[in-house]
């Protein structure tokens, strides 16, 4: 349905997202944080990319661990507004972070709070 090319694809994808989210106690993100969202859903006729119907847009943040990903969170998002993404990073991401983004102009702020020590 999502297009992973076999079943042992499909199969390690769906153990490496349990492990990621096994701990709903579980701290938050630090470091060098990775932040993005992206569309999940298949391809269908009709309209594409944001708002297209029967897909769903999900922030994305990963800790950058040793030259590889760490820790991961996700949540589904209404939109990618200002207000969304910095919510998203401040309930994911400690303070003093560095945060990296794709530069998406409503990422503006939000890295800058994000990075802010309290």
């Amino acid at each position: 349905m999502i297009g992973l090319g076999s079943y042992e694809t499909a199969w390690a994808w769906l153990h490496k997202l349990r492990r990621a989210m096994v701990r709903p106690d579980r701290g938050l993100l630090d470091s060098a944080v990775e932040v993005d969202e992206s569309i999940v859903g298949g391809v269908r006729a009709g309209r594409r990319g944001r708002g297209a119907e029967g897909t769903a847009l999900v922030a994305i943040a990963v800790e950058a661990r040793d030259g590889g990903p760490g820790r991961v969170r996700m949540q589904r998002i209404a939109n990618a507004s200002k207000d969304v993404l910095t919510d998203f990073v401040l309930d994911h991401v400690a303070r003093g972070s560095e945060v990296r983004t794709d530069g998406w102009t409503d990422y503006n702020g939000v890295v800058s709070t994000a990075s802010a020590t309290s």
